[in-house]
């Protein structure tokens, strides 16, 4: 261990109760991580919310250690009180990390610790490895730079919730003004997307099911994180570690539409005029926000979502569920004032986006792609500054790109980009979906990997049809794996981990082979 006069700053002001389940040889994550804590600074700093259901006491238990409580922190919060906190201790730097997670690596924090004091440098992190393997070095000048900047020229980002990220996203603004040093890992292990945290429930399981798994494997009761790799390797092969609980619930509560789009596969087992019942919805969020905690819910599916006469009601149920947010795929042509100011705004705030599916620039294109008259196109562009004017910054004009309309795509990225035009700049290019070949050939560049991976979509989507009907996944949907409104979510989940334990083994069913939506990434 490298012996310097620096402190560590663990971030505790967002966690959930997860974080304090001792589920680690009798530890909890934030046991696990105070102890990393403690080897590793003269002093150590709990930056804690005011929440009284959280255990904070082993924290209080120790002379080494000091709670710093505030209601809620911001980005600017923490950058400051790192800040102060510095010059208080006479420290030149601090180690800093969220106080969740159970696997931070001694090895790597003194080799971070030893590039970043033999080269200088103002902000030190570790690149290729899961989130929760390494911390962050900042040094104390730094982090008083980065409190002015998040009070100044970088406000909208310092006034926001403290974020896993927060340090950076504030650096960013001015990323040219800062010496930042990079330890690589050996092994990229990015593209498994894992977070080694314990404050959403997905990842909470993820570190679980990994720690008792090293622990079988390795004949321990304990991980000695020193060795990471076999750690991370470990996690790589694991199909409970890489799929918990669903994290986006693709939900078809409509099965009728305006437009027989060409992108869409004219089924008769997903188009007709069936309509989940708004008793059977409520049952099935409650089983959602139960399972997951925290999700995505789509309305979506297979559907246009504002033609069934209880819209509103959908949105606000899933509002209801703290964990839970929205997603609504819209023609746009049914977006209605009343309708939308029958929303529950205060719960709505930042929780609901909204994606207007257009596919053109121009309305001849647009008729063609949706089978519908051109006089829709403008509909559907108004329908833009409708919801903006209610859901700023959460409004996305979509062009799925093909080779029918590629010759539109500038004139509409061109358009959309604008921040003065409707969506404030924001906007989605999505890429053709043939559903496992069931659709012609429409794609216009192939964007998959070079190497196979194993799908998303088994690990992290559920899709639910009108009457409860769960298919295997979206792009299968004539296949079932059970029925939501009859069955435990959990069971019907499990049914897939045969599917994905055969893709993370280097092989595939017959439609999987074909399919081209495996790398694509959604929630």
């Amino acid at each position: 261990m490298i012996m310097m006069k620096n402190i560590v700053v663990l971030y505790a002001g967002s966690v959930s109760g997860f974080a304090f389940d001792k589920c680690f040889g009798g530890s909890s994550a934030f046991d696990r991580a105070l102890a990393w804590a403690q080897k590793h600074g003269d002093r150590t700093f709990v930056l804690a919310s005011e929440n009284p259901a959280l255990d904070f006491a082993a924290a209080e238990k120790s002379p080494s250690v000091q709670l710093v409580r505030k209601p809620f922190w911001t980005n600017a919060d923490v950058a400051s009180e790192i800040s102060a906190l510095c010059r208080k201790n006479d420290a030149p730097f601090a180690l800093f990390s969220w106080a969740d997670t159970p696997f931070l690596s001694g090895g790597i924090t003194e080799e971070l610790v030893r590039e970043h004091t033999e080269c200088l440098s103002e902000y030190t992190f570790a690149d290729g490895f899961p989130y929760g393997i390494a911390p962050e070095v900042i040094d104390a000048g730094t982090a008083g730079i980065v409190a002015a900047l998040a009070a100044d020229t970088q406000k909208s980002v310092g006034e926001r919730i403290a974020s896993r990220d927060g340090l950076f996203s504030i650096m960013k603004g001015d990323i040219n003004a800062f010496e930042i040093e990079t330890l690589i890992a050996d092994k990229d292990y990015r593209l498994l997307r894992l977070e080694f945290e314990c404050t959403t429930k997905i990842n909470f399981l993820a570190c679980r099911n990994l720690y008792d798994s090293f622990c079988a494997q390795n004949g321990a009761d304990s991980i000695d994180v020193a060795d990471v790799y076999r750690l991370c390797n470990l996690a790589e092969k694991k199909v409970s570690v890489q799929k918990t609980v669903p994290a986006f619930y693709n939900v078809q509560i409509t099965k009728r539409t305006r437009h027989n789009i060409v992108y869409n596969p004219q089924s008769p087992l997903l188009f007709g005029d069936g309509d989940m019942t708004l008793e059977d919805f409520r049952k099935l969020v409650g089983k959602i926000s139960a399972f997951s905690g925290k999700a995505v819910v789509s309305l979506s599916c297979f559907g246009e979502p504002l033609l069934h006469a209880d819209f509103a009601a959908f949105a606000n149920e899933v509002l209801a569920h703290d964990g839970l947010s929205l997603l609504v795929e819209t023609d746009g042509i049914g977006v209605d004032g009343n309708v939308l100011d029958s929303i529950d705004k205060e719960r709505a705030q930042g929780r609901i986006d909204w994606i207007v599916l257009l596919d053109a620039a121009e309305s001849a294109l647009y008729a063609k792609i949706h089978g519908c008259p051109e006089s829709d196109f403008s509909r559907a562009v108004n329908a833009v500054p409708l919801l903006e004017s209610r859901f700023p910054g959460h409004v996305w004009p979509q062009f799925v790109r093909m080779k029918m309309n590629e010759h539109e795509l500038e004139g509409f990225y061109r358009f959309w980009k604008e921040k003065e035009n409707p969506s404030g700049g924001n906007l989605i290019i999505q890429k053709y979906d043939h559903f496992c070949a069931l659709l012609g050939d429409e794609k216009v560049a192939d964007l998959s990997p070079l190497n196979r991976i194993p799908c998303w979509h088994l690990k992290r989507d559920m899709t639910i049809l009108c009457d409860g009907t769960v298919p295997i996944c979206r792009d299968q949907f004539d296949t079932r794996a059970g029925n939501a409104f009859e069955e435990e979510l959990g069971d019907i989940w499990k049914r897939n981990d045969a599917n994905l334990e055969l893709h993370l083994a280097g092989g595939y069913p017959d439609k999987c082979k074909v399919c081209d939506e495996y790398y694509t990434f959604v929630f």
